[in-house]
């Protein structure tokens, strides 16, 4: 499990560096260290996906004379983690050039030229 773990980042950061090759130069810094903690969070989020799948959803949790069911930390801690994976990814991508794209071969725009 642990080297296709390993093959997992090296493909996620490959893929992340060569979109770091179309961020302009002043802002590389950034999308490096952003990546970096991309990868992590994906990594992370693997393994608690994991864990949530191995364990459930829910767990009896007891303390004292008190058992209850109750959302399982993993599950806990991947919702919290997913929803910053997602705005590092956002503000990544934010990072890169905005891309113009040329109406004249849009299907929609031929659609609504013709009235």
């Amino acid at each position: 499990m642990k080297i296709q773990q390993d093959a997992n980042v090296c493909l996620d950061m490959k893929q992340l560096k060569k979109m770091i090759k179309q961020i302009p130069e002043d802002r590389k810094p950034i999308a490096e260290k952003l990546a970096k903690e991309i990868v992590f969070m994906a990594e992370t989020l693997d393994e608690l996906k994991d864990t949530v799948k191995e364990r459930g959803a829910v767990d009896l949790f007891e303390q004292g004379k008190q058992k209850f069911m109750r959302e399982s930390p993993a599950l806990k801690a991947y919702n919290t983690t997913i929803q910053r994976y997602s705005l590092l990814y956002k503000q990544f991508t934010d990072l890169l050039p905005k891309q113009t794209q040329d109406n004249t071969d849009s299907a929609l725009y031929e659609f609504i030229k013709r009235g």
